[in-house]
């Protein structure tokens, strides 16, 4: 066999070996750009552009860090320099510290959710505002959820109940002030479910003592009260914080 045919064949079997290898998907990428519109072009996104560059193959950095895998996005990783650094929030655009009003947080869900392979979403301190969609559940196969330190208020979403694979949900810092849910048994899978300092009320919720994989539950900094239910059954839990809070025992 020629020099030039054991080189071909080095290269395919390479790349059938290394799948994470191949070009992104060009619908991926216009996703990602879209997001980068979305999010009124961050300085930390500014190496994202439309000149055939492959962005898995830029590398990552403390505010921005992406994985692929065959193709599609697999991880994407945020940090912003918009922490929600206010005491109330009435749900409007607030002048350098959030989005602007034009933002809107249905049609960035809408987009995310072209995501299909997600497996971990963390956007942190990105000045994203409103309520959370219930679409939100589109990302179906997110294992790993994190949206802390943002302006996102209301109710969380109902359907984040059907998202079955999910490991971690971080919903801190921001200013959901709904009923604190009580259908937390239904992700079987959640290790770590982390609610600090929002403004949800109403009775620690006992589906929770249901979830036996938790390993870290932390509610503190809201306004939750009442009867505590007996958490005997959590038998994997290392962290409980609900400090700040008065409870019946």
């Amino acid at each position: 066999m020629g020099y030039c045919s054991w080189f071909l064949l080095s290269c395919f079997l390479w790349s059938f070996l290394n799948p994470g290898t191949h070009q992104l998907q060009s619908s991926q990428t216009q996703v990602l750009l879209q997001l980068r519109k979305h999010l009124e072009y961050p300085n930390q996104l500014e190496f994202w552009n439309n000149h055939g560059m492959d962005l898995c193959y830029l590398s990552p950095s403390t505010q921005v860090n992406m994985t692929c895998q065959d193709n599609v996005v697999t991880e994407l990783r945020m940090v912003g320099d918009k922490p929600a650094m206010v005491n109330s929030f009435v749900g409007f655009a607030i002048t350098s510290q959030t989005l602007s009003g034009n933002f809107s947080m249905d049609s960035f869900v809408t987009t995310l959710a072209r995501l299909t392979s997600l497996r971990v979403l963390s956007l942190v301190s990105l000045g994203i505002w409103g309520p959370l969609p219930d679409k939100i559940h589109r990302l179906s196969t997110l294992e790993y959820l994190d949206l802390s330190s943002n302006y996102l208020f209301g109710s969380i979403p109902p359907k984040i109940s059907t998202m079955v694979k999910l490991q971690t949900l971080n919903l801190d810092d921001n200013f959901f002030n709904d009923t604190i849910p009580d259908w937390f048994d239904s992700l079987s899978n959640l290790t770590i479910l982390s609610l600090r300092n929002n403004q949800l009320k109403g009775p620690f919720p006992s589906s929770i003592q249901r979830v036996a994989s938790l390993t870290d539950l932390i509610l503190s900094g809201n306004d939750i009260s009442g009867k505590l239910p007996n958490l005997d059954r959590l038998s994997k839990l290392n962290m409980l914080d609900l400090s700040e809070k008065q409870f019946r025992f």
